[in-house]
């Protein structure tokens, strides 16, 4: 069965980065989703990201058996170790704007609290195309704890774990299940004895930018 590049994909292949899409004999290109690469300025390259890394190589080399046997297992070696180290969050996707992210898909990136000894992670889940008016996402705290203050409303539901949030000189711990609401403009300190994950919502989108963090 042929690979169909529909207008959702397209979005996809865009919001990830990718300058081009590839297009095979096992791929099939939809016309709204031509149009929209166009649109976005998506290159479209006609056969596997393999053959075009490999003519790319060979231009302006001499062509021999053992050199195109070389080339094609260094691109074959550098695509799969692309693949394995960006690994792509599972979404089911509705023309309509809804989506269904699999948690199990979503691997965390390191965040920067200006510790190099502590343990936080996190992942956004949405693009600012898919979600505008919010960020969501997931992070966890491994027996780590720093200080914030949010230039945003932030609303984290405990998945996991043990959370402690302090503020005042007060510390409030929420569990598995637990919701805490935290406005605009308060400093905290986010902190677990253990371990927690959980999932937060964020208003408005840019609460990086709203918070000093680029």
């Amino acid at each position: 069965m042929k690979k169909l590049i529909t207008v959702e994909e397209v979005r996809r292949i865009k919001e990830g980065g990718e300058n081009a899409i590839y297009v095979d004999s096992n791929v099939l290109l939809t016309p709204g989703a031509k149009d929209l690469a166009s649109e976005l300025r998506l290159e479209i390259r006609y056969g596997s990201k393999v053959e075009q890394a490999v003519k790319e190589k060979l231009q302006g080399l001499p062509v021999s058996g053992d050199v195109v046997s070389r080339i094609v297992k260094e691109v074959i070696e550098a695509v799969t170790a692309a693949n394995m180290a960006a690994p792509q969050i599972v979404k089911e996707c509705d023309p309509g704007g809804i989506r269904l992210i699999r948690g199990g898909s979503v691997t965390l990136d390191r965040f920067d609290t200006g510790v190099a000894s502590d343990k936080v992670g996190i992942k956004e889940v949405l693009s600012k195309t898919e979600c505008p008016n919010l960020a969501t996402g997931f992070m966890d705290i491994e027996k780590s704890s720093f200080d914030w203050t949010l230039g945003y409303d932030e609303i984290d539901y405990i998945i996991e774990g043990d959370m402690d949030i302090t503020v005042d000189g007060n510390t409030y711990r929420g569990h598995a299940g637990d919701v805490f609401f935290i406005p605009m403009n308060t400093s905290i300190t986010f902190s677990s004895p253990n371990y927690c994950k959980f999932f937060f919502t964020a208003y408005p989108a840019n609460w990086q930018e709203l918070s000093g963090k680029k």
